[in-house]
């Protein structure tokens, strides 16, 4: 591309067509850096909004959070015993069989029967009595006598009970 000759510039019509361009660049520069700051404005607006909604429910969520802590270390301490589960550990050592087994887990749970609808706290305060009074007990089956020892308890909401046999004499 060349540039024009000098007479080109001279002439009034090609001044004015210059001219046009010039303050037609100038004008529409303008209106594109209004219309673009209009529009950034608003997209600020919506962020800081957002922003503001954001650290609102960031606010809630932890109020909520602390109430809902608060509500389960209040509920631990009301649970209660629902349920009694005894396993015998050691049966397979004294080759008990499958029944004699079962009952004496059973009689092992009647004895912990009274500990339901009881709250932990006061069960486990209990736990010395319930673990002398299983292991005091001898229980008989098929002309057997057993004598168990408690090996673990575990209290929650279930009561668990593992027990050992610790002793066990036939009866003529």
């Amino acid at each position: 591309m060349r540039v024009p000759s000098e007479r080109m510039f001279k002439r009034s019509d090609w001044q004015r067509f210059f001219a046009g361009i010039v303050i037609g660049a100038i004008v529409s520069w303008g209106v594109f850096l209004t219309i673009y700051g209009v529009s950034r404005d608003r997209e600020l607006e919506e962020i800081r909004i957002a922003n503001d909604k954001l650290k609102k429910a960031n606010l809630q969520i932890s109020a909520w959070q602390e109430d809902v802590k608060a509500l389960n270390k209040e509920m631990k301490q009301h649970l209660i015993i629902q349920n009694v589960k005894v396993k015998l550990v050691n049966g397979h050592r004294y080759k008990v069989n499958s029944v004699v087994e079962y009952n004496i887990q059973k009689s092992v749970d009647e004895e912990a029967q009274h500990l339901i609808a009881q709250d932990i706290e006061s069960a486990y305060r209990s736990r010395d009595i319930l673990k002398k009074a299983i292991e005091n007990k001898k229980y008989e089956f098929d002309k057997t006598i057993y004598e168990v020892e408690v090996h673990q308890i575990y209290f929650y909401t279930t009561l668990s009970i593992e027990v050992r046999i610790k002793k066990m004499e036939k009866v003529l």
